[in-house]
């Protein structure tokens, strides 16, 4: 039976969650606070330069196809996606570094140039995380409550995906060196989470990145939010920018405040951070959750092109441990800083005039609830020993280089996108907010609302985004 269904928020789940829902037939309509869609998944353009503010490669582009496909449209009628040769080159703070290639063999070669013998180890590994992928990734696509886990059905599968175990443990294991340990955890910090606190299932990514590869848009990451707009508009859905909605009440028809117009639906699917929506849009009290961590973000256009970097680049602290701790534990920065460096221009010269390169640097930082200071004090001591490695590895003077320079702190992500404590990832991704723990993707009080996103089930990254959006929309369309 076809429904009225407002989506809060047009972010990637959102969009998603739009465009299945109106190809099932729904009346959708879609609010969103911004002028434009895409969240997190934003751009900024200066000068001919095209930065991707947020989400910046594509794992699991599998997932990607389900949503097309579930709407009877063929991903490669929308999206260009291109496999990278070179997924990304970690730079240790020794000069030594590896590059993971496309190419399995070029990157067993370049793990037995660190770690003599690691090779036959990579193996091993990716046989243990195919294991743990294939029994987690139909659990995916299904919505779980806390009661759901003490079903005695589910319980042989909670000890084959190891959830008592952590992600460091599971690849210590398997590598014997803490620099191809900590090359084969840092994923659990693009889910805002110390690799010592995330569950070993969490590997799954690491297997995902190493065995189907890393894909890039073509156009840039941008073009996933326009390409699921354009998808979900095909089937009728209804788009309203600048529209934001401050109450959400809930009493046989679902009641919005949009832009202070009473309006009514027969359900809602909220797409703001969990947190945010819970408190400030259905003016709730929250449990005591854990989130993930904060990111200063640096957007650089160059006048030139740097030959040194690949699409994908990280950057390690010298004392890994230590920087874990205080961006996890500590709530405290220092000089020595772990981060990550997007050169899309690598692949994609449309991002960017001609010769010209893009530097995204993405440094991971205590998120505001644990920051012990303010991050403006932390700032210019932060960006000196970033440029500083940079200089060191690449052999450049990378101040120099700068042509456009934009800059994105932990207090932007409240600002712009209502993400409680700055928390980029949302809710942290520990054993306990995680599958049966996490918030679900129907509410608890009221079944005409729904959640989609980061900081519900499955969880955070893009292609888990868009799984959600199918949970929710089987949720809906069962009812």
């Amino acid at each position: 039976m076809s429904q009225r269904i407002a989506i809060i928020g047009a972010g990637v789940g959102g969009l998603a969650t739009a465009a299945r829902l109106a190809h099932d037939g729904h009346a959708v309509e879609v609010f969103e606070k911004l002028p434009e869609c895409g969240g997190r998944n934003h751009l900024l353009e200066d000068a001919g330069f095209k930065f991707d503010m947020g989400p910046s490669f594509v794992l699991m582009p599998d997932f990607f196809e389900e949503v097309f496909s579930y709407c009877g449209k063929n991903l490669k009628d929308y999206l260009d996606l291109k496999i990278l040769n070179i997924s990304y080159n970690i730079f240790y703070p020794d000069g030594q570094s590896l590059t993971v290639h496309k190419d399995s063999g070029q990157t067993k070669n370049a793990l037995e140039e660190i770690e003599s013998g690691s090779s036959g180890f990579y193996n091993k590994f990716l046989e243990e995380t195919a294991r743990i992928y294939k029994l987690v990734r139909p659990l995916l696509y299904k919505c779980f409550t806390p009661k759901a886990a003490i079903n005695p059905v589910y319980w042989p599968l909670l000890f084959k995906i190891r959830p008592f175990g952590s992600y460091w443990g599971l690849v210590k294991k398997f590598f014997k060196t803490d620099k191809l340990r900590y090359a084969f955890t840092f994923e659990a910090m693009f889910m805002g989470v110390s690799p010592y606190q995330a569950p070993a299932f969490y590997s799954i990514i690491t297997y995902t990145d190493h065995v189907q590869k890393i894909a890039h848009p073509m156009g840039g990451m941008y073009k996933i939010p326009l390409a699921l707009e354009k998808l979900a508009k095909g089937f009728g859905a209804r788009f309203h920018y600048n529209a934001e909605v401050s109450n959400i009440s809930a009493n046989g028809l679902v009641k919005l405040s949009v832009n202070g117009q009473d309006q009514f639906f027969d359900k809602v699917v909220i797409n703001a951070d969990y947190a945010y929506a819970q408190e400030n849009l259905l003016h709730r009290s929250i449990p005591d959750y854990k989130y993930s961590c904060s990111v200063y973000l640096l957007y650089l256009g160059l006048k030139k092109k740097v030959s040194q970097v690949a699409h994908h680049n990280l950057f390690f602290a010298q004392n890994l441990n230590k920087n874990l701790d205080g961006i996890f534990k500590n709530g405290l920065t220092s000089d020595d800083f772990s981060f990550y460096l997007h050169a899309p221009t690598v692949t994609d010269s449309s991002l960017a005039p001609k010769d010209k390169d893009i530097f995204y640097i993405l440094v991971p930082v205590p998120n505001l609830l644990l920051a012990k200071e303010e991050f403006i004090k932390s700032e210019e001591l932060i960006r000196k020993s970033v440029f500083s490695k940079i200089n060191k590895m690449l052999g450049i003077n990378l101040e120099d280089l700068i042509e456009v320079e934009h800059r994105f702190y932990p207090e932007d992500f409240i600002k712009r996108y209502n993400i409680k404590y700055g928390a980029t990832f949302g809710l942290a991704h520990n054993l306990m907010q995680s599958a049966f723990f996490r918030p679900p993707n129907v509410d608890s009080k009221s079944k005409n609302i729904y959640f989609v996103g980061a900081s519900t089930q499955p969880g955070g990254g893009l292609p888990v985004v868009i799984a959600s959006s199918r949970i929710v929309a089987d949720l809906i369309n069962k009812v």
